[in-house]
């Protein structure tokens, strides 16, 4: 499916998402691909080990990238905009994600890297683990979709509020919505992931399912070591059941690490204590790794 690239309506988020939130010198590239053209942002060094960021649902990939941003002292980190999600055009959900994720790396020219997915970028890194695992060096998957999301009273408490914000635009609504997501509270979150959030529930679909494989024994043939990072109160993916999961789809998993107190927005310190286990794992088990 060809994508418009028109300008989003998050374009001047996103700009203002890598102005507040990225603390690293960042690049603009964009890529061709069949699905249309694909923004990319790029920090580190080129020739340093690619590691492919793919964003959260709902948020712009440099909201994502300010995560993991600690790791472009080592790293050459590719956060391309997901079609279908928040960024700098208004290119549609690809019919695959993983045909767009090998279009995008051939046209970087990189025969394999590291995929670091977030959230629903997790169910993204897991559909290409099952269709093109050739092009897969090490896999590091946080707060991961794709094994599976359970029906709970908290998954209900941003539902509901969700629709309602959708509907009348009300902002007391939007933080009743985003409280159950965020281990911080709301007033502690940069505006700007607020903001852009809610643009996203005004203005987007409001999908009822995460990407991932369809069958997940298609990850049977994923030889890459993974490492899978959830939170303990994620009202999305829980913890302890994500990490139970992972262990019966995933026969490459290498590590399932849950992160205590945390919900599906991680705190500073969790994400610091994520970037920390990612960097280890990948000096441990990358074959691009220095």
């Amino acid at each position: 499916m060809t994508g418009t690239n028109a300008e989003s309506p998050f374009a001047g988020l996103y700009d203002r998402a890598v102005g507040s939130l990225l603390e690293i010198p960042t690049s603009d590239e964009w890529i061709d691909t069949p699905d249309g053209r694909t923004h990319l942002l790029t920090a580190g060094d080129p020739s340093a080990p690619p590691v492919v960021v793919f964003q959260g649902g709902n948020i712009t990939a440099p909201v994502t990238l300010a995560w993991v941003q600690a790791l472009a002292d080592e790293y050459y980190l590719i956060a391309p905009d997901t079609p279908g999600q928040p960024g700098k055009t208004t290119v549609e959900t690809p019919a695959a994600y993983s045909s767009w994720v090998g279009d995008f790396l051939d046209g970087l020219d990189i025969d394999t890297a590291v995929m670091l997915g977030i959230s629903h970028g997790a169910g993204i890194v897991l559909e290409a683990a099952a269709d093109i695992p050739d092009r897969i060096d090490t896999v590091a998957l946080v707060v991961p979709a794709g094994f599976g999301t359970p029906l709970s009273i908290d998954l209900l408490r941003i539902v509901l509020p969700s629709l309602a914000y959708r509907a009348t635009g009300q902002r007391w609504l939007l933080h009743r919505a985003l409280a159950p997501m965020f281990t911080q509270p709301i007033s502690a979150v940069d505006e700007i992931v607020v903001e852009t959030v809610g643009v996203a529930l005004r203005t987007g679909d409001l999908q009822a399912e995460f990407p991932g494989p369809d069958d997940p024994a298609a990850l049977a043939g994923c030889e890459s070591p993974t490492l899978v990072i959830t939170a303990e109160h994620d009202p999305f993916f829980p913890g302890k059941r994500t990490c139970e999961q992972a262990e019966i789809d995933m026969p490459s998993l290498t590590e399932c690490l849950m992160l205590t107190e945390e919900r599906h927005f991680l705190s500073p310190a969790g994400q610091g204590h994520a970037v920390e286990r990612i960097r280890t794992f990948l000096a441990e088990h990358s074959g691009s790794a220095r």
